[in-house]
């Protein structure tokens, strides 16, 4: 019996995230898999994946795509909603933040796929974690060192 080939088609982020963007303001969702480390220690870069789907309402702690400046897009966490402005940071981001507008928020994350298992943004452990992480800001520097040590068999 023949395996199936996964089909992979790298695109610019400008170019991807544009298109889906557009699709996800029509009604669909889009599975994406995450490119960097940014929201590390539980999504990794190349392995994992989002589900996203077009943003109805946004509040802080949410894991969201955003474009931050004219086809530069990011996902990230709320941390800070001031009026129309939103501020976002990288899970594992141990200092600097992005800035938007609520009109720049693309998409919400309705999942997470880690390891082959997928996460709803609305479970309890999501949100459990998604509180957890926040208040740990002042001491991700040294959670993520020890993170990156481990083998990639265990992260």
């Amino acid at each position: 019996m023949q395996q199936a080939q996964e089909n992979i088609v790298e695109l610019p982020n400008e170019v991807l995230l544009k298109g889906i963007t557009d699709l996800l303001e029509e009604g669909h969702t889009a599975t994406l898999r995450v490119r960097g480390n940014s929201m590390r220690p539980f999504l990794e870069d190349r392995r994992d994946s989002i589900v996203l789907a077009h943003v109805t309402h946004i509040n802080i702690g949410d894991a969201v795509l955003a474009e931050i400046a004219p086809g530069k897009y990011v996902f990230h966490r709320i941390i800070a909603i001031d009026g129309e402005n939103v501020t976002l940071m990288g899970d594992g981001n141990i200092r600097g933040t992005e800035s938007c507008t609520k009109a720049d928020v693309k998409a919400n994350a309705l999942a997470v796929i880690r390891k082959g298992k997928e996460y709803s943004t609305e479970g309890k452990h999501w949100k459990r974690y998604s509180k957890l992480w926040m208040r740990l800001t002042p001491v991700r520097r040294w959670l993520l060192a020890i993170h990156r040590r481990l083998p990639l068999n265990w992260r």
